[in-house]
């Protein structure tokens, strides 16, 4: 099982968290991803700039242009690099376990202030502007891959049906806890997190005994 773990890893992790360049490329990265970070946090979406990332990197403009060539492709990687460091893939054993502890720090990570900039302007600019559209599509691509990967070590245990979808397991999961952070500003508590991940493991487990679809058809 463990093999095929690994292999499923290298075959979904993203790009931006698997390519980790030497020397000095790495160093460029790594400024160039924490400055993307800090710019977010501290000026929001709609003021950042690749001018303004290199200036508080300390490297040339060229470089950024260069190695991203868009502010979205940027970003972009900047959120997988954010994502992939603080949000891990747990294998406890248990589906249940698993949902909570991903939406334990899948909250913790979206409420970041770099994170919450970047998912405010999303909201607010996505339907004008397909740049962005189209790198947060390809971010939530990657994240529910990589997060599905829970869905598909419970299917290999026999804890959920074969047909269970991953995506649609997590997009459940993640779905009210940026509900309240985007839209409702009610607060996410431990209990609150335990009820949705209840909810959903309780509706799989009811339809496994029932013998009935995981999902629609």
């Amino acid at each position: 099982m463990m093999d095929k773990l690994e292999d499923a890893t290298q075959q979904t992790t993203p790009t931006a968290l698997r390519r980790r360049p030497g020397g000095r490329s790495a160093r460029v990265r790594a400024a160039a991803i924490a400055a993307t970070l800090a710019e977010l946090a501290e000026t929001g979406y709609s003021a950042l700039s690749i001018e303004s990332v290199a200036r508080r990197a300390g490297v040339h403009k060229t470089t950024l242009y260069r190695r991203w060539g868009t502010r979205e492709d940027l970003v972009l990687e900047a959120m997988l690099d954010r994502a992939g460091e603080h949000i891990s893939v747990p294998n406890t054993g248990s589906l249940r376990k698993d949902l909570f502890q991903l939406a334990q720090t899948a909250a913790a990570n979206a409420a970041s202030p770099e994170v919450a900039a970047m998912a405010r302007a999303v909201v607010a600019q996505m339907p004008h502007d397909s740049r962005l559209a189209a790198a947060n599509r390809r971010f939530w691509d990657e994240r529910l891959a990589l997060d599905g990967m829970i869905v598909e070590q419970a299917i290999e245990r026999g804890e959920v049906p074969p047909d269970t979808q991953p995506g649609q397991v997590i997009e459940s999961v993640l779905g009210p806890i940026h509900l309240r952070l985007l839209l409702t500003g009610e607060p996410i508590s431990p209990d609150f997190l335990q009820a949705i991940v209840d909810v959903v493991a309780d509706g799989l487990a009811q339809r496994r005994a029932q013998g009935l679809p995981t999902s629609p058809r």
